[in-house]
């Protein structure tokens, strides 16, 4: 358990829930501009969250911090890893990947596999951009189950960073780029 102002950072930090609605949005951006010093205003919340979070981590806890990212996350070393939930979490997104690459392949052959009992993508909807909420959805609840317990320590700080980024995922998507962008890759040359 971390005590002080660790403590007092992570209970002052913006509530997430799994949204994506504008007010959501405009709240959690709001309070983490609040973080930021005016020279700072403009960064994206993951490089405010880390700033402010340097101030009151040790050198080598800073460096973990830093080092868990979503894109990531599914690497042997974080799989590895001594801090648990970071583990668990890897291990969850290193066979999400790789039922996604399965789903995938199968999809393409000519002589699909027939049915396949996925674990985790069993209800993958066709659209591409609800397929896409239904995969954050999924990383959602597992940070959520595994943030069960974790309160004020190291861990429920990293879960805090990876739910961070799922939002910041998500709030990114933009249906109209999407389909312009589908519809180019679709042009043959």
């Amino acid at each position: 358990m971390l005590t002080g102002n660790l403590e007092y950072l992570i209970s002052s930090l913006p509530n997430l829930t799994f949204s994506n609605s504008e007010a959501t949005q405009h709240e959690v951006k709001g309070l983490f501009e609040k973080y930021a010093s005016n020279a700072a205003f403009d960064q994206d919340l993951i490089a405010i969250l880390e700033d402010d979070a340097s101030k009151y981590l040790s050198a080598s806890d800073f460096k973990r911090f830093q080092s868990i990212n979503l894109k990531s996350i599914h690497q042997k070393q974080f799989q590895d890893s001594s801090i648990g939930v970071v583990a668990q979490f890897s291990k969850f997104m290193y066979g999400l990947k790789n039922e996604l690459k399965m789903f995938r392949e199968n999809r393409k052959s000519e002589e699909p596999l027939g049915k396949i009992n996925y674990e985790f993508i069993d209800n993958l909807p066709d659209n591409p951009l609800k397929a896409e909420e239904y995969l954050l959805d999924l990383q959602w609840q597992k940070l959520d189950a595994l943030s069960i317990g974790h309160y004020a320590n190291l861990s429920a700080l990293l879960l805090y960073k990876l739910k961070l980024q799922v939002l910041q995922r998500w709030w990114q998507f933009d249906a109209d780029i999407g389909i312009e962008i589908f519809k180019n890759s679709l042009k043959v040359a």
